[in-house]
C-alpha cells in the first residue's frame, strides 16, 4: 500500500512480505521492539521464505544517478 509520494514499501521479491518502509530517503525497519532507521544499501533475509533481498535508500540512488551522469 502506497501512503504518499514520500513513502515506499520494501517487500520481499519472492513472497511479498513487508520488510521495511522508505520515508524521506531513509529506510525504516522494525522487528518486535527493535526499530532501525538506515541509509544506503541494505540486505535482508526474509523471515517468511528466507529469500535474500537488497535495496538502496533514495538518497543512495540519487547519489548513484548523479555519479553516472
Amino acid at each position: 500500500m502506497q501512503k504518499s509520494s514520500q513513502e515506499h514499501e520494501w517487500r520481499c521479491r519472492k513472497c511479498r512480505s513487508l520488510l521495511g518502509v522508505e520515508r524521506s530517503g531513509r529506510l525504516h525497519l522494525k522487528y518486535k521492539d527493535a526499530q532501525f532507521v538506515v541509509e544506503g544499501t541494505v540486505l535482508a533475509v526474509c523471515r517468511r521464505c528466507s529469500e535474500l533481498n537488497e535495496t538502496h535508500s533514495c538518497r543512495q540512488r540519487d547519489a548513484r544517478s548523479i555519479a553516472r551522469a
